[in-house]
């Protein structure tokens, strides 16, 4: 690896002491992590990193120092969580992507009586953007913050009434980005029901409202990339035996926007996952999904993803634990207004990546990692198309 790996150095803070007849926990924590990535700005050749950083290096290196706290905290019958970090990231050679992070959650876990429960909170972070479509060490610190309720009524021992409301609110510090501030308010409704045999089947609906405060300008014409977005389906939850368990997500969703309309999307979405305890310390995972979503582009229209996760996890003791992850997404860009008022071809992206790590307890409340990732993305939009090695490497204790 190239550079220094750096010295993560954990010094004791205090903790607040919780009452001994609760079930109240304030965990402060350290952490250090050292990354290494031998594409940062996922560049396709030495001549896109010519063009772009004036060298065909193309590896980096960058440390985070992180402190932080989580909290669990028992009122009667009702809890409040909260977690918040702070963090330093610092760029060995592209000092100007230096950063200060943050992490926050409040979330009140609230019951009432026996029939309805749900969650409230909010939650705040901000961190460095991809530079998978920047291409270049411009600093873009995205910040995200949300606020959402969540409610769940009992009618009887076998139906549950479900509902909910978020805003999302995303904003980008660099100028070239701000095209992709977004405020998402969604509500949700569903009918729930359990088996006698505890098989969960959720009819649910969902309406989003995107809204986008600046307009993309393609060619003369500033387009409105806010829309509206219906889902409505069916939700379930399957044990068939101890060691397996089946998830499923099937959608009719439907997009529409008014600027553009020849870009509204409508068809099915969806995801299906299933677990498979093969012994009490490996565990298989599958999942399979197609979806529509925002993407970190030059636009701020959608993608239509249609991919694949396989991953395992092995505990071989316990102290060492293992894990490999295999992805596969098929990325169409279709929602694409400059596709779709111009005659220059829909960009698609297929990437694949390859992770592998590993946890080991040092201590009781110290834990090392390592992360070492591969990825490859192929694009028919020219200068898209890159490879990638990465690894990361975590020192974590709690007090």
């Amino acid at each position: 690896m190239r550079g220094k790996l750096a010295l993560l150095v954990m010094v004791a803070v205090t903790t607040v002491p919780a009452r001994a007849d609760s079930e109240d926990t304030f965990t402060p924590y350290l952490r250090g992590v050292y990354n290494y990535d031998s594409n940062l700005f996922r560049l396709e050749n030495d001549q896109a990193a010519i063009n772009q950083l004036g060298t065909t290096n193309k590896a980096e290196s960058y440390q985070t120092l992180g402190a932080g706290m989580n909290m669990n905290w028992r009122l009667s019958r009702q809890a409040i969580k909260g977690h918040i970090e702070v963090n330093r990231t610092h760029y060995n050679t592209y000092n100007v992507l230096d950063y200060d992070g943050r992490d926050a959650l409040l979330q009140w876990d609230w019951l009432l009586g026996s029939i309805a429960s749900g969650d409230l909170g909010i939650t705040d972070t901000s961190t460095q953007g991809s530079f998978a479509n920047i291409n270049q060490p411009i600093s873009n610190l995205v910040t995200m913050r949300s606020g959402y309720f969540h409610g769940d009524v009992k009618l009887d021992s076998r139906w549950k009434l479900k509902t909910g409301v978020v805003r999302s609110e995303l904003n980008n510090s660099a100028a070239s980005r701000k095209i992709l501030n977004a405020t998402v308010d969604t509500t949700t409704a569903g009918l729930q029901y359990q088996t006698p045999k505890g098989t969960l089947i959720e009819w649910a609906s969902q309406v989003s409202n995107g809204k986008y405060p600046n307009r993309q300008i393609v060619g003369l014409a500033p387009v409105d990339n806010g829309y509206r977005q219906w889902d409505h389906g069916v939700i379930t939850t399957w044990e068939p035996t101890g060691k397996t368990k089946l998830l499923g997500r099937l959608n009719y969703t439907r997009r529409t926007y008014a600027d553009v309309p020849q870009r509204d999307f409508s068809g099915f979405t969806g995801r299906v996952a299933g677990d498979w305890s093969v012994t009490d310390k490996t565990l298989l995972e599958l999942a399979l999904y197609r979806d529509i979503g925002a993407v970190d582009e030059n636009t701020a229209s959608y993608s239509l993803n249609q991919g694949a996760d396989l991953s395992a996890n092995w505990r071989a003791t316990s102290k060492l634990a293992f894990r490999t992850k295999l992805s596969y997404v098929n990325i169409d860009y279709s929602g694409d207004p400059g596709f779709v008022l111009t005659s220059a071809p829909a960009r698609r992206d297929k990437l694949t990546t390859l992770q592998a790590g590993v946890d080991y307890a040092v201590l009781r409340n110290t834990k090392l990692g390592l992360v070492l990732e591969h990825g490859v993305r192929n694009s028919n939009q020219a200068l898209a198309s890159y490879r990638y090695n990465s690894a990361m490497v975590s020192l974590r204790s709690e007090f």
